[in-house]
């Protein structure tokens, strides 16, 4: 009974707060124009979310998370929305270091962490990848290649680097 009310309010408010065809006009924006943007836009930033499906304190992880990865110059974490974040940080090299040294996790799940590129709407479709380092143990010694290893790296997901181990190529 409540439903089919809150729906007929909300369908009769929708068609009285319509636009007309002189309001509906849209605005581009594009990365010349000489607008400000927010701390920079992205640069200097991750935008990251955590595997989880239940709830978790938000403050308590940007706490943890910065006893971890101890910033030099510091950090902030800004809520984009649910389960979805950023991490503003205030030198370069803290964020490189962040991304170089992961995978991270809080709480036990997995952190998908990534550098946004400027001008561009953060979604948690754009957090679908996790570099993780792998180990192959026992091929045959002429196998130890750094092509062997784009070889299987491609069969786990996308190679990102692979590690001669001071080995021949």
């Amino acid at each position: 009974m409540a439903d089919a009310s809150v729906r007929d309010l909300t369908k009769a408010l929708g068609e009285r707060l319509s636009l007309t065809v002189e309001e509906n006009v849209g605005l581009t924006l594009d990365d010349g124009d000489d607008l400000p943007t927010v701390r920079g836009g992205w640069k200097g930033c991750l935008v990251g979310t955590v595997l989880i499906k239940k709830r978790y304190n938000m403050e308590a992880m940007e706490h943890t998370l910065a006893n971890v990865w101890r910033p030099v110059k510091g950090m902030h974490m800004r809520v984009l929305g649910s389960n979805l974040f950023a991490f503003y940080f205030f030198h370069p090299v803290d964020m490189q270091r962040v991304l170089a040294v992961g995978p991270w996790h809080f709480a036990n799940h997995v952190m998908v962490l990534k550098e946004m590129p400027t001008g561009k709407q953060v979604s948690r479709d754009d957090l679908y990848e996790v570099p993780f380092w792998i180990q192959i143990h026992g091929l045959p010694p002429d196998r130890l290649t750094i092509e062997t290893g784009k070889r299987i790296g491609a069969e786990v997901g996308r190679c990102v680097e692979v590690d001669d181990g001071g080995g021949d190529s």
